[in-house]
């Protein structure tokens, strides 16, 4: 869909009457895709972005469209590129699952100094990482990778954590007068707890990380039993005419058959690799599958591969 506006770190398109995607630019700190609903006399950004000036750029957005102020924002799940940028949206109401605002208050924000220092050797692992990287697939994708980190490493010291004041366990629908934003978890698959928002007038998901365009989802706080579960889910409980994805372009019904068949082959060549006794540096030497090989962020599938071998030695070795 073609681009209607474009900022520093996103690029705005419709996805259907009233409902917008802000698709993230790779390496601006933004990372994570964000949305925003207009349901007639109500307004809706689902997700915030990493850094707070994304934030901020994507508030001023919706006000503009929708003409009027931000009233809820949905954060999708835990990780900070979805929920970083809440503080912008100090005159709107939080919203998230039970689950989400319970691990975020559970789980202390780290002093800034802290914070900036683990950041530094992340920075510094994927330097290393990238300078004895020969495919060109992945060197870019780390290079988009250290850009976003240093953005949040610059950003951290402004970030405060701001969490859900209302939450749900299971469903929330929100009313408007011209459309109905209907928002759900069926649990934890991509994380520990996972929303999805609906929109049924005009059949469209907006799907946090649960789905991804082209992109190589991050595996390692998941449940990989439960998340195929909930694609299915979905495929069979709505229609759908287009997916807002977490990360990756504007997509449609057969990007839930593409997760499928990626969480489906990864973990099979892992399992494969484990059992055959090679290591997991042999994997990976095979290379990307090929169904998978134009797929942004590359780099992820050596994390999730290097994650389920390891997951599957271990499971053999206590056998």
């Amino acid at each position: 869909m073609s681009v209607i506006e474009e900022t520093e770190f996103f690029t705005l398109h419709q996805a259907a009457e009233g409902v917008w995607a802000a698709i993230a630019v790779p390496g601006s700190g933004a990372q994570g895709n964000a949305a925003i609903v207009d349901l007639g006399d109500v307004t809706i950004v689902v997700d915030t972005f990493m850094v707070p000036q994304a934030a901020e750029q994507l508030r001023q957005m919706a006000i503009e469209l929708t003409g009027r102020p931000i009233q809820f924002v949905v954060n999708t799940h835990y990780h900070g590129d979805h929920h970083y940028g809440n503080q912008a949206f100090s005159d709107s109401i939080i919203l998230s699952t039970e689950k989400v605002q319970q691990f975020l208050s559970g789980h202390a924000a780290p002093l800034a100094e802290d914070w900036q220092a683990a950041l530094r050797q992340q920075i510094a692992g994927l330097i290393e990482a990238q300078d004895n990287e020969t495919d060109p697939r992945v060197v870019s994708a780390l290079r988009d990778e250290i850009a976003d980190k240093e953005r949040l490493h610059e950003a951290a010291p402004a970030i405060r954590r701001v969490t859900a004041s209302i939450t749900f366990t299971d469903k929330l629908t929100l009313h408007g007068s011209k459309r109905t934003a209907r928002i759900i978890t069926y649990g934890g698959g991509h994380t520990l707890s996972d929303a999805f928002i609906y929109i049924p007038e005009e059949k469209v998901l907006i799907a946090g990380d649960l789905i991804l365009e082209k992109t190589h989802p991050a595996m390692l706080h998941g449940d990989l039993a439960a998340w195929p579960v909930i694609l299915e889910r979905i495929r069979s409980d709505f229609e759908l005419n287009a997916v807002i994805p977490g990360h990756g372009s504007i997509a449609g019904p057969d990007n839930i058959d593409e997760m499928l068949d990626y969480l489906n082959n990864i973990q099979e060549a892992a399992k494969q690799a484990a059992a055959s006794g090679i290591t997991a540096e042999e994997g990976l030497a095979l290379g990307i599958p090929q169904a998978f090989a134009d797929w942004t962020c590359a780099h992820v599938y050596g994390w999730n591969f290097r994650w389920l071998y390891n997951a599957y030695t271990d499971r053999r070795n206590d056998e």
